[in-house]
Parts: structure tokens; sequence; C-alpha cells
């Protein structure tokens, strides 16, 4: 005999469900295509092992050049890049310590750290997407004689170290790079500002020149005893969280000591016993490595197979908080959806191997190409540089979209790539987003008229729309408020479209560009932005180039 659920559990069952969708937390639609959720995997990393967040800034030298920083160090950047190392330290509690110099940032979680289960895309991504953002909400502040001219690119990876002995190592190979690149800066922008040297002939002079070489070279032709630079140049920078006591009053008025996290930075001599016993005091004994060259084997080099569409999905980190906070307006604000677009958009011009995107609410998928080599076809690679651009580009432009919305504070982006083995398994996981756009967004478009011209309560709104199908939502709308669904904008009901343009050569004009449904399609630099129906087969049909044919060997020589 089957049992029978009573009304107050289907209603307790359904508005669980339900609470989350009205502060845009949305559940998955529902769908044929939801079988492609099978490829995603976890990336879960192993337990009890240091990890290690790895990034790096690219284009620095750009950076410089545009900006009109001070050769080799410029004290505002460095003050700067450590703002937003502290932004990301006070996010993420389970980061122990961070190593950084010059461009390049090691953020360490603890051994037995369980944050996000131990995934490694999603650490990786969550963290390099909020030093992005807080390099960029910071720049004013710290780089006053300049505007940013352009977000940065940062490049990721995973280390997964088995012990206390391998981190020490890691951690002093960290710091004889950063001495050995400032002496090498020092050394180079030394003759070319003190001697008058071009860069090439600066060049030329250091080639091959060894530590001791360099460290004579700025003593006798710049004049410049290399120990007296700055710690914070040679050394590097170590961020480090510490246990203290903090003497607070109860409510009931008697004073009590609470253990408090906090964050402090110094300059130490990583390669010193003092600073593993009596700084950072580790479970294990360690000592001082020569060998450092097995640290390479650490890494956690994810090569994604050839020959598969690569689609890199990013979501917002708790973004019903975030639009809560900023006040994002209901059912949906067209500023957020903008400036999402403006993100991805940007990402489309930086990286050309990235044919098409689709996004809507606070998400956005990239699809690359299947034959593409970016970034060597590294997974972390490929995602860092992604959701760092991402990441800054939202912030970068934030207040040209929300105006007199003040950021708060720095959004986060959290970022996977999975891997499609052909066109058909691609078709349906856009397919599927984009079905899931749709479900959401009539759900919120449901509830909030509900809300905000039926004058029903938020709880009451969730009641009436329990259970309900797409018809009855378009009833409602239509019988209660005399609004149709189709009327709403495309851009809320089918989310954005963004591809690469092919342009013939002969003509100059696009193949295939026929306006769907009188949308008007706005390109720029070969892309193409509109609010399209990527589930049927008219869209594809008119832009044969974007998924191309399956390559199949038809001759021997196919093998060569």
């Amino acid at each position: 005999m089957i049992p029978v659920l009573s009304r107050t559990v289907l209603q307790r069952s359904c508005l669980a469900t339900l609470r989350k969708i009205h502060t845009n937390v949305y559940p998955m639609a529902h769908s044929k295509f939801e079988y492609v959720k099978s490829f995603e995997e976890e990336g879960q990393l192993d337990p009890q092992h240091w990890i290690i967040i790895r990034l790096r800034l690219k284009n620095v030298e750009e950076l410089y050049d545009l900006h009109e920083l001070e050769q080799p160090n410029d004290c505002s950047l460095t003050s700067l890049l450590q703002a937003a190392v502290d932004v990301v330290m006070q996010d993420f509690k389970e980061i122990v310590l961070c190593y950084s110099f010059s461009q390049e940032f090691n953020f360490v979680f603890a051994k037995n750290t369980t944050l996000y289960r131990r995934r490694g895309p999603k650490l990786l991504t969550n963290v390099c997407s909020l030093l992005s953002s807080a390099f960029v909400h910071k720049w004013p502040y710290y780089i006053q004689s300049s505007a940013l001219i352009f977000p940065p690119v940062i490049d990721g990876a995973v280390h997964l170290l088995p012990d206390d002995q391998s981190l020490r190592d890691y951690m002093t190979k960290q710091q004889n790079v950063c001495h050995h690149q400032n002496l090498y800066k020092t050394a180079f922008w030394g003759l070319v500002t003190k001697r008058g040297m071009l860069p090439g002939e600066a060049t030329e002079t250091l080639k091959g020149a060894n530590e001791g070489t360099l460290n004579e070279l700025l003593f006798t032709r710049c004049n410049t005893n290399y120990n007296k630079e700055e710690d914070v140049f040679k050394k590097g920078s170590i961020a480090l969280r510490k246990k203290v006591q903090k003497t607070v009053t109860a409510q009931n008025g008697s004073i009590i000591q609470r253990s408090q996290s906090t964050v402090t930075v110094m300059h130490a001599d990583l390669t010193k016993d003092s600073f593993w016993s009596d700084v950072l005091v580790l479970d294990q004994p360690t000592e001082l490595n020569a060998k450092l060259n097995y640290l390479k084997h650490f890494e956690k080099k994810e090569t994604l197979l050839p020959h598969t569409w690569m689609v890199v999905r990013i979501d917002g980190k708790a973004f019903h908080n975030f639009s809560e906070k900023h006040y994002f307006k209901k059912p949906n604000d067209l500023r957020s959806i903008e400036l999402m677009n403006k993100a991805a958009f940007s990402v489309m011009k930086e990286f050309p191997d990235i044919i098409f995107s689709y996004g809507q609410s606070d998400e956005y998928s990239f699809v690359i190409h299947r034959y593409s080599k970016m970034c060597d076809r590294q997974g972390g690679r490929i995602i860092s540089s992604i959701v760092s651009l991402f990441a800054g580009v939202y912030v970068y432009h934030w207040q040209s979209m929300f105006e007199d919305v003040k950021l708060h504070y720095c959004p986060a982006f959290d970022a996977r790539v999975v891997l499609y083995p052909n066109n058909s398994c691609l078709r349906d996981y856009i397919s599927w987003r984009q079905a899931d756009c749709h479900i959401n967004n009539m759900y919120n478009t449901c509830f909030w008229t509900l809300v905000q011209q039926g004058q029903c309560s938020r709880q009451n709104a969730e009641e009436i729309l329990c259970g309900t199908f797409s018809k009855d939502k378009r009833s409602i709308l239509i019988n209660r408020f005399n609004q149709n669904y189709d009327d709403e904008d495309a851009i809320f009901r089918k989310g954005t479209v963004m591809y690469q343009k092919m342009v013939s050569e002969e003509s100059g004009r696009s193949r295939g560009e026929l306006p769907e449904n009188n949308q008007a399609e706005e390109g720029c630099r070969g892309i193409v932005v509109g609010h399209f129906d990527v589930i049927k087969d008219e869209f594809w049909r008119e832009r044969p180039w974007l998924l191309g044919e399956e390559r199949n060997a038809t001759t021997l020589d196919d093998f060569d």
C-alpha cells in the first residue's frame, strides 16, 4: 500500500524548495537535457594535504608601462596587492598564510580544511576571482596618479603538498625565486635609469650574470648596495593568520577572553629554522633542504582531453546575499544582467578561442572551440584566466551601471570546466541552461508579480505557486494581472547569447546573419550579442561555422 502524504507535508516539501527561488537561489531546471550534468567532475583533492593556490598576474610589464609605474618596484602597487591579499584572507578564514612577491601569490589552506569539500576548481576560482575584483576595487585608493586602464588576467594552479617538510621546501623555493628575480630587475633598471642604457643593452650586459656578478655590478656601476634594498622587495611578504586572545564584555556584563583570528604581515627569511619553529609552528619537524626540484610533481596539472568541447561555467558566489545587499530590483535587475554581459563580452574579446557564450541571472557559460590549444588545455589555467578577467571587469564597470549604488564588498565567482565529446552533447548543455533560464524566470516573474502587484506575502505567493506548471503561471499572469508572459523582455526570458561572427573575406559581410524574430544583432570586433532561442535547430542551421562538422578520418593520409 502506498502511503498518502498529508497536505501539510506536501506544502512543507514544496516550500522548502521554492523558498530558495524568491532569493534568486534557483534549483536547476528539470528537463530532458539534464543528463549533461553527468559530464561534470568534482575535482576533489586528497585529504590531509596542504592545498596551495598559486596565482600569477599576467601582463605585468604592460601594467607598469601603461600606468607609468615606478620600476623596478612600485611601492603603491605593492601596497595595493597586499590590500587585495588581505581581502582574500579576511573572506577565507581557512587560509593559514599567503606568501606573495612581485606579481605572484601563494595562498595556503590548512591540511585539514573541508572548505567546499576540498574541490580544487572551486577553491582556485573563488580565491582567484576575489583577488581580481579586490585589485580593481582597491586600485583608486592606492594608485591615485593613474586610472586603471584594464582589469587583470590571473594565471592559477593548485599544488597539493603531502607533509610539513614539502610545505617548507615549497615556500623556500618561492622566496629564492623572489630574491633572484628582484636582484635581476634591480640591476636591469639600475643600468637603464642610472647608466642611461637602452633596455636591449642592459639585457645584453646582464646575460649569463650570476648572483655575485649582479651584486658587484650594482655596487660599482650603479652605486647601489642591494642589501640595503627594502625587505618587502627582497624577501616578499608573508601574511600569516594567528590566533589571539581578545578581552570582550559578555551580555551579562562579565569580562571574558575570546579567541580571534588576525592577519599579520611580515618580511621574514623562510630559510631560517626560527620561522618554522617560532612563527609558523608545524606538527612535524622540518629542516632546510637544498634539493627542491621534486616539488614540481605536486602541481595538479589537468590536461584536458583533445578534440573535446571545453565549457567554462561561471557562477556568482552567494549572489542572493550580494543582490540583497546592493538592492537589486525584482524580479530582474537589468543593470546586473548588463554588467554580467559586459564582463562576458570582455572575456570573449580577450580569448578569441571562445566561440560562443550564454548567460542568465548570475551565471555565464563560455564554449571554447574543441580544437583549441588555449592555455595548453590546462584546466586550472583556463578557468583562472577566464574567471579573473570576468570578476575584474564586473567591478571595473560597476559604477557605470549602478551609478549611485556603492559596491559594499568585492564579489567572487566560482568556475568549472566541463568537457563534451560531440556537437550533440554541447547543444544539449546549452539547451539545458536556456531551459533553466525559462523555468526560473517564469516562476520569478509570477512570484514577484503576486507580491508587488497582488499584495501577497512572500509565503502566500509561494503557496499559490506550489505545484504549478508553466500553463498555470501563464494563466495567473494573464487572468489576475492582464500580463502576457511572452511580452516580457527576451533578455529575461531567453538569456543572452554571444558568438563569434564569421566574416566573408570577399564581401566583408557575415554569413548566415539573419535577424531572428526581428531582434537586432549588435556586432563589435566580430562578436554578435542577442537573445535567441538556442534550443531550436534554426539558430545553429543559420550559423554552421559555430559547431562545424565532426572530424572523421577518411583516408590513411589523415593519420600522417
